[in-house]
């Protein structure tokens, strides 16, 4: 056993061992499954991060047109699809493409728990200030 192929991802969902809602064969690539970013984040507007203490938030409405995020700000997101498996452990990681624009969409946690299904959290950073849009592909998914 070892990485499910593109072929394998789509014949997973078909059998159902695989949720994805929305599915879009589109997005299976050779490997993986590219999933796209909510329309909603919340900024983490802490001054100091106190592991004692809560934390302040701000939701963020990511806009058609697009909505700048800004470096030295936490932004934590969602996947648009709900994702899961009773069968696969699931690793989510980002795309080269996010990547090379020195997004991080995803630094901790990575495993999708076996019988997990819902929308999955992303850690969002960013470098330079970089306008971002509801339902562009953000990251992947291996199974």
């Amino acid at each position: 056993m070892g990485v499910l192929t593109g072929y394998e991802i789509i014949k997973e969902v078909q059998n159902g061992e695989i949720l994805i809602s929305p599915f879009d064969e589109n997005n299976v690539s050779c490997n993986s499954y590219n999933y796209r970013l909510a329309n909603k984040l919340i900024r983490i507007s802490n001054p100091v991060f106190d592991l004692k203490c809560k934390d302040i938030y701000e939701e963020v409405i990511i806009k058609d047109e697009g909505t700048m995020l800004y470096p030295s700000e936490c932004y934590l997101g969602a996947t648009l699809e709900k994702i899961g498996s009773k069968k696969y452990v699931g690793l989510i990681t980002g795309r080269s493409s996010i990547g090379r624009k020195f997004i991080t969409n995803h630094m901790t946690s990575n495993i999708i728990e076996q019988g997990f299904f819902g929308n999955l959290t992303l850690e969002i950073t960013v470098q330079k200030p970089t306008i971002v849009y509801p339902n562009i592909l953000f990251g992947q998914i291996m199974w």
